[in-house]
């Protein structure tokens, strides 16, 4: 049987969709991630905005480091592939920005004494 009609995603919806995949990309939670959505010559063009933890610079560090740049280029093409799946629009673009990276303890809730 067909159906007719048609199928919208809002802005806000596709915005929030574009923050979760980030997020997942980056292994961050979504609150870390803010997303603006524009027109890329009829593509979809997404600028989102990181703000990731970072291990102590004084600390132990992993045997084979990651580079933010090499996390991004991985992130973005997660991003590309992962968006489309679960939203139906091409992404022409995504711009990341990488901001506010804080060591994991920062995070925590500061008690007062």
């Amino acid at each position: 049987m067909t159906r007719t009609g048609h199928t919208r995603i809002t802005g806000t919806a596709l915005r929030h969709t574009i923050e979760a995949v980030t997020a997942e990309a980056f292994g961050v939670p979504r609150g870390n991630v803010s997303a603006q959505m524009d027109d890329d010559a009829g593509q979809l063009a997404a600028a989102v905005t990181v703000q990731l933890a970072v291990p102590p610079l004084l600390g132990p560090r992993p045997e084979q480091p990651v580079s933010l740049f090499e996390k991004s280029r991985a992130a973005r093409q997660a991003i590309l592939d992962r968006a489309p799946q679960l939203t139906g629009m091409q992404l022409g673009r995504v711009d990341i920005r990488l901001s506010g990276a804080k060591t994991p303890r920062e995070h925590q809730v500061r008690r007062v004494a």
